[in-house]
């Protein structure tokens, strides 16, 4: 954790010159290069997580990632969330927030367990319903364990193939990660929308690793489509509810079985 001994000053040029390496990652897939794209971290805070928090590695993890937002981004800031049995919507990470922002922004909250469904339902909401736009969602899902809610996720992460988000997902730690691996091949989805890999340390992490799958399911027509039919507002995760004139309105009371 070599970053966490740097100033604030020699931190934001570290962070530029991550942006750079961003951006030339960017030149070589078409689909990334120019792209505009609101960008989400969502973090494990499960007790399991607790030594990870309090040795600086969520930190240096928010300022590894946090490049991505300053190139894709529609505001140049990252969306944030944690999540254990429940979850919390933080305020947004940027150039002016981001020193510090571990410790003055999630350490005061209690930690819990392990549940997915519930960030990822608020996700839904925030992107889809609350503030629904004519971009693709790229979103960054870090864990380093086992989820207690599987079939909840399962349902879920089909039911949101018919939207314009992508999880990216990130195992850290010893965990063999079945259910993130099995998920990851998942059928039944109207289109691919997660990746997965796993590392034993953070600090290993590459941005092509973290931007691997996204040109490909941003290149997908569908997507292409649900990208289009957004903006419209009245979105449900109810995958029985009519349509509206687009593709993807739904008119029905949100639901989750």
């Amino acid at each position: 954790m070599q970053t966490l001994n740097l100033s604030k000053e020699e931190r934001v040029e570290q962070l530029n010159l991550r942006k750079n390496e961003v951006a030339q990652l960017c030149l070589t897939k078409s689909t990334l290069n120019g792209l505009t794209s609101r960008v989400a971290l969502v973090l494990d805070y499960s007790g399991s997580m607790s030594s990870l928090y309090e040795n600086g590695t969520v930190q240096s993890v928010v300022e590894k990632v946090l490049p991505i937002a300053m190139n894709f981004d529609d505001n140049g800031t990252m969306e944030m969330w944690i999540f254990e049995n429940g979850f919390r919507r933080l305020e947004d990470i940027s150039l002016e927030n981001f020193y510090g922002y571990v410790e003055n922004n999630i350490m005061k909250y209690r930690m819990g367990g392990t549940c997915f469904a519930p960030v990822m339902e608020d996700i839904f909401n925030r992107y889809i319903k609350e503030d629904p736009a004519n971009l693709p969602n790229y979103v960054i899902f870090i864990t380093d364990g086992e989820n207690s809610d599987k079939a909840k996720t399962n349902d879920l992460i089909k039911k949101l193939s018919k939207y314009p988000i992508f999880f990216q997902f990130i195992g850290i730690g010893n965990c063999d990660f079945r259910y993130l691996s099995n998920l990851d091949k998942m059928e039944g989805r109207y289109v691919d929308n997660a990746n997965f890999f796993a590392v034993r340390d953070v600090d290993t992490v590459s941005y092509d690793m973290l931007l691997n799958e996204y040109p490909s399911w941003l290149a997908d027509e569908k997507v292409k489509q649900m990208i289009a039919e957004q903006g419209k507002g009245n979105e449900s995760l109810n995958e029985n509810a009519p349509k509206k004139r687009g593709l993807f309105g739904r008119l029905f009371k949100c639901f989750f079985t």
